[in-house]
């Protein structure tokens, strides 16, 4: 979402994203990448959301519906997210947008894709950690072959 007032200094825009969250972000994951917070203010805005999924679910089990759709799982994924490295990060708010969209996609194409989109990034996830580094990969791709010499 767009800042509400642009000429808000930065320090009170970031105040403003940590205690009104839903004014600012549509998806809890925006939170862990916006880079004009920093790690605690990132924490305060989650907290924030956390406190609201929460009060949404209790209403929710009471039979009072409406409100924000920001829900828990979804906050609490973000929360973990925040621990990553930024690899992770990235391949976790990726994931976490797709998954939101999912429900809103039903029966159309676009859930199709995002379902083979999130299979195809779960078999990546599972095979990164057993590849070399990228910079051992590069050494052994750039290194010349001799045509005279037979492979092991």
């Amino acid at each position: 979402m767009n800042d509400p007032n642009p000429a808000t200094p930065p320090s009170d825009v970031a105040r403003d994203k940590t205690e009104r969250p839903h004014a600012h972000f549509e998806q809890a994951s925006e939170i862990v990448v916006d880079p004009a917070l920093s790690k605690d203010e990132k924490l305060k805005a989650l907290d924030a959301l956390e406190q609201d999924a929460r009060q949404l679910a209790v209403a929710s089990a009471e039979g009072m519906g409406g409100g924000e759709t920001a829900g828990l799982s979804e906050v609490l994924a973000a929360r973990t997210a925040l621990d990553l490295p930024p690899a992770d990060i990235a391949l976790a708010v990726v994931t976490l947008n797709l998954k939101a969209r999912l429900a809103s996609t039903e029966g159309t194409e676009a859930h199709a894709l995002i379902v083979q989109t999130l299979d195809a990034m779960e078999q990546v996830s599972v095979a990164i950690p057993h590849m070399p580094h990228p910079a051992a990969r590069s050494a052994v791709e750039t290194k010349p072959v001799d045509p005279k010499v037979k492979p092991e």
